[in-house]
């Protein structure tokens, strides 16, 4: 598998051959193509109350780079991170001959604290990227998923409490979020696939009941994926709407999404 990603990350990805090209560590906090033809940084705002500087493009051969604007912002107790990955996309028919064109990711994440515990979570948002030098732009955004989340809620009120769950005190809800290349098919943008897995621990805990009355057995303390809201998902593109849409619903699992 390692090698097709090299190969694809020097030239331009065909429609019958769509990549998730994996990136590579570059000076500072960027992340390059494995040929370090292209970094990508978001290095945020320099001081508090100024406007984040966007997405930088950087080509260090060449030494050319770009300051690019997103449409986020790190406010409400948001944080932006990039996708390590990059999608490669066939350049649209009337792109010039040297088009590199690409799907982006920013995580854009945020945490919630409340008495007896909290919780972290994130989205993905996928958008187009012409890195062309002649024309480098950050486009529209065509995907949006829930990504990541961790919560811990306080379960153990007394001393009974502690010895009935075994001193598992607190009920954990994770869910993990991925991306890969999909189907092989022709279209403007790539099939993607997205797999989600959701644990619970213990395994008996539920985030919508009270399980703070339970006896938990040592069988108990493991964590526990739920079946409902682990899942996998064909995303294709829609041009009627401009986006990825899943082959079918994704399930509610709010329960483990939303801090």
């Amino acid at each position: 598998m390692l090698m097709p990603l090299l190969i694809a990350a020097a030239q331009p990805a065909v429609a019958s051959d769509p990549v998730v090209i994996a990136l590579v560590a570059g000076e500072g906090d960027r992340k390059c193509l494995p040929d370090k033809s292209l970094c990508l940084d978001l290095p945020g705002s320099a001081n508090a109350g100024e406007a984040d500087s966007g997405l930088v493009l950087t080509a260090p051969a060449s030494g050319d780079a770009r300051d690019l604007p997103l449409p986020y912002n790190r406010d409400d107790g948001q944080s932006l991170g990039l996708w390590p990955y990059l999608v490669a996309v066939p350049p649209h028919g009337d792109a010039a001959a040297d088009a590199r064109q690409y799907l982006m990711g920013v995580v854009i994440s945020y945490t919630t604290m409340y008495s007896g515990g909290g919780g972290n979570g994130s989205r993905l948002r996928l958008l187009r990227l012409d890195s062309t030098p002649s024309n480098m732009r950050v486009g529209d955004e065509v995907l949006d998923v829930v990504w990541d989340s961790s919560l811990m809620i306080r379960a153990c009120f007394s001393e009974q409490d502690m010895k009935d769950r075994r001193e598992a005190c607190h009920d954990d809800y994770n869910f993990t979020g991925t991306l890969s290349a999909g189907p092989v098919e022709t279209g403007e943008l790539p099939a993607l696939t997205y797999r989600a897995v959701a644990t619970a621990y213990p395994r008996t805990s539920r985030r919508s009941q009270d399980n703070s009355g339970q006896r938990l057995k040592a069988a108990d303390l493991i964590h526990e994926k739920d079946p409902e809201c682990s899942y996998e998902r064909t995303l294709r593109y829609n041009p009627a709407t401009s986006r990825y849409e899943m082959d079918r619903p994704a399930p509610e699992c709010s329960d483990y999404t939303t801090p």
